[in-house]
């Protein structure tokens, strides 16, 4: 019962004696925006791959509708450079490594540590991956022999998975990932997933053997605070649930546990926020204290397009702590019950503006919904609006919804224009 009111007020508890640090919510939206990559200049392509390894994850999802994905929205966010600089970071310099499931693209030096998470089976996965074993000696067979495959490459008989079933192959190929046997290597035009073996792929993964437990849960802790940046104790939590795997069944009273001793061991700073109710407590990286100094300096004028899977909404609890926004991705919602499809959220000077979803079609960035929260200047909401349309191919930008005049007036146009 302590440790519940501890979270539901104060969202953690600073460690006694000594000075903690005590700042307003928006100086520690500027920190977060920084240290996430979402404020000042966009990276050069040097510094970008310097900063990107940083974030730890970028989620992975294959919905195009505005013309790019979650990850290549992610990266155009942040980045000068094309998104298909996002791909070079994943499969050609191998800065990062592709997971399975959920899809993220992890910090290669990370990856040892979160596929331990596949380690755990129940006795249910245990039966239905040995009568696939045929299957996968077959899928793993080829992959030696011929080199990097797709599912889509084999015929087979299709048996429950995903959102109804999914050919035995591709169920093979998940299980060979969780055995350590394949890495996913790269991506097709189709962007179809190509394994291939451990050995070639991520060489450093051959013969890893699991830490102790002490060390593992240290490591789910910290790398949760790593892409959060900063968090409460519940956030943190939260996150480190996911990074061990939620579909394992730890109750999230074992990560509150871990969290509340390992934050004041050295992993994590406090810092109390003076002015959101009941005066919680965040938590942020010791190496990111430089944060602080580069927060105090002016926003810019600049907006961004984040996606609704971006690093800064992997607390849809801390978004509307701090942000106001209470953001629900609604891909998956029934068309008739969502505002919008996959709607972006708008950042101008440290706060979350406003909110557009647009789909590409014909070479036209429809605009299909907006709304604005906060006043952003027409030049610099065009600019933010029209960078992203280029990105994604469009030859112009189109209003298809209810707007006012000045916003039609500001985004409606070519985009060579």
């Amino acid at each position: 019962m302590q440790r519940r009111v501890l979270e539901a007020k104060g969202g953690g508890r600073a460690p006694r004696g000594g000075c903690v640090r005590r700042v307003s919510s928006a100086e520690l939206r500027a920190f977060l925006l920084d240290r996430l990559g979402l404020r000042g200049g966009f990276w050069a392509p040097d510094a970008a791959a310097e900063r990107a390894p940083d974030l730890g994850m970028i989620q992975i999802d294959s919905i195009r509708v505005s013309g790019l994905r979650n990850q290549e929205l992610a990266w155009a966010a942040r980045a000068e450079g094309p998104p298909a600089a996002f791909y070079d970071q994943l499969y050609e310099r191998g800065a990062f490594r592709e997971t399975h499931y959920p899809l993220f693209a992890v910090r290669r030096d990370w990856l040892p540590l979160l596929v331990t998470a596949f380690a755990d089976r129940s006795e249910r996965r245990k039966a239905a991956r040995d009568a696939l074993r045929p299957v996968m000696d077959r899928v793993l067979a080829a992959v030696r022999a011929n080199g990097p495959v797709t599912a889509a490459q084999f015929t087979a008989a299709r048996v429950p998975g995903g959102f109804s079933t999914i050919k035995e192959t591709t169920k093979a190929l998940e299980y060979l990932f969780e055995d350590i046997a394949l890495q996913i290597a790269g991506r097709t035009p189709h962007f179809h997933r190509c394994f291939d073996l451990t050995e070639r792929a991520a060489p450093e993964l051959v013969g890893w053997a699991p830490p102790p437990a002490a060390v593992y849960e240290r490591f789910l802790v910290s790398s949760a605070l790593a892409v959060l940046k900063a968090g409460t104790a519940e956030q943190i939590a939260r996150r480190a649930r996911l990074h061990y795997g939620q579909w394992r069944g730890t109750p999230i009273g074992h990560w509150r546990a871990r969290v509340e001793a390992l934050l004041p061991d050295g992993l994590a700073r406090p810092v109390v926020v003076t002015d959101l109710p009941d005066a919680p407590v965040y938590w942020y990286r010791p190496e990111d204290e430089e944060g602080w100094d580069r927060a105090a300096r002016a926003a810019g004028p600049t907006v961004r397009l984040v996606p609704p899977l971006d690093n800064l909404l992997f607390s849809r609890a801390r978004l509307g702590a701090l942000f106001g926004l209470d953001y629900k991705f609604e891909a998956y919602t029934p068309a008739a019950q969502r505002r919008f499809y996959f709607a972006l959220p708008v950042l101008y000077e440290d706060a979350v503006a406003g909110l557009i979803d647009a789909r590409l079609a014909d070479g036209v960035w429809q605009i299909r919904g907006i709304e604005l929260r906060r006043p952003v200047p027409s030049e610099a909401l065009r600019a933010g609006v029209y960078r992203v349309a280029r990105l994604a191919g469009a030859e112009k930008v189109a209003v298809t919804t209810r707007t006012t005049r000045e916003i039609r007036r500001a985004l409606v146009g070519r985009c060579d224009g």
